[in-house]
């Protein structure tokens, strides 16, 4: 929340620092970079940078699930696929599809044990509203601009330029490094990181079962592996990638 929004005078200068810094990162490079990275910023835009960010941040009630980090780790990554397969779709109102994914009330969260309704009681009609408004705003915009200069668009400044989520160049890298640590290898690491993996405590079965698997859905769809296993790697170092590994 607090972004300036864009406007149609300074549009060009941003879409043009935009891409520089998109360039820099990689998400050319990658095949899809660019549509993952917008991808990623709709779901920033729309959903996770709202008023959600505030039943995120409260206590659960009588009435209100408790959000957790890693029940918001499945919604995000589970939206961000759903974003991504939106913008490759050519349908003119596509952008309205993502909405109504974002604001379904009844729909159960994959991975998760709730509903919108569920996790969002107290702040529903303020994630309505604020979704609608940046929907409406992005498609004013991709009614105006070229679909490559509105993927530009979309992916900026919302995601910060991180290139180490779901979905972006370096997703991959992160994962593989879980999936080494978790095997109890990179010494490097568990030097380093010891202590505090220590304070955050084992894994859950569920993960080191099949490490395999487990390595595959991180990469591919996180949500399935469930938000009780993904608390477990929320704001944790051991997706952090490896020094080594670009």
């Amino acid at each position: 929340m607090g972004e300036q929004q864009p406007t149609d005078g300074n549009i060009q200068d941003a879409l043009e620092w935009a891409r520089l810094r998109l360039t820099e990162l990689g998400f050319f490079k990658t095949q899809d970079g660019l549509r993952w990275a917008a991808a990623y910023g709709l779901v920033r835009s729309v959903w996770r940078n709202g008023p959600i960010e505030n039943a995120h941040a409260s206590r659960p009630t009588s009435r209100r699930k408790a959000l957790h980090d890693g029940t918001m780790f499945a919604r995000n990554t589970w939206l961000t696929r759903q974003a991504f397969d939106v913008l490759g779709s050519d349908d003119q109102f596509r952008l309205y599809e993502l909405e109504d994914l974002v604001l379904d009330r009844d729909h159960v969260w994959p991975g998760c044990e709730g509903t919108l309704t569920d996790f969002g009681w107290g702040f529903l009609g303020d994630i309505k509203k604020h979704a609608k408004q940046r929907i409406d705003m992005l498609a004013h915009f991709e009614q105006r601009l070229s679909p490559d200069d509105f993927l530009v668009f979309a992916s900026a400044p919302w995601f910060g330029f991180r290139d180490d989520h779901y979905g972006m160049p370096r997703w991959p890298a992160c994962v593989e490094a879980a999936a080494c640590r978790l095997r109890g290898e990179d010494e490097e690491f568990w030097h380093a990181e010891g202590d505090w993996m220590t304070r955050i405590g084992p894994a859950p079965a569920a993960v080191t079962a099949d490490l395999e698997t487990t390595r595959e859905l991180l990469l591919e769809s996180p949500w399935e592996l469930g938000a009780e296993n993904l608390d477990w790697f929320a704001w944790n170092p051991i997706l952090r990638p490896r020094c080594t590994q670009a």
